[in-house]
């Protein structure tokens, strides 16, 4: 099964990428993606919510707001993709991640379109 990890991330995490903690930052990463290994089959980093647009179609009129949506002090930073035999084998995956100590990491099956 394939499982989708959303990584949500602070304003700080977001800062270290590019700072002076880039090191220790990315240092964690790298450890976290190798630990994971072959069960990530996905995944990509996100620029920082600002750099983003969030678009709403109401009653055919476009509305397009700069940044996220939510009023939240996280903001998604980045996903991964896991094959992996269970839910439970993707939540140990996962219970690893770096974001998950400083925000929250969500998991969610994906749904295989060509499945009959």
């Amino acid at each position: 099964m394939q499982v989708m990890m959303l990584i949500q991330e602070t304003p700080e995490d977001f800062a270290d990428r590019n700072g002076p903690a880039a090191e220790a930052y990315w240092g964690k990463w790298m450890a976290f993606s190798a630990a994971c290994g072959d069960k990530v089959v996905g995944g990509n980093i996100l620029g920082d919510g600002s750099t983003g647009v969030t678009i709403t179609v109401r009653d055919g009129e476009r509305q397009i707001q700069d940044g996220p949506f939510a009023d939240s002090k996280e903001s998604l930073g980045g996903y991964m993709i896991f094959e992996v035999d269970s839910m439970d084998e993707a939540i140990e995956l996962a219970s690893n991640c770096p974001a998950a100590a400083s925000a929250h990491v969500e998991l969610r099956p994906t749904v295989d379109m060509n499945a009959g």
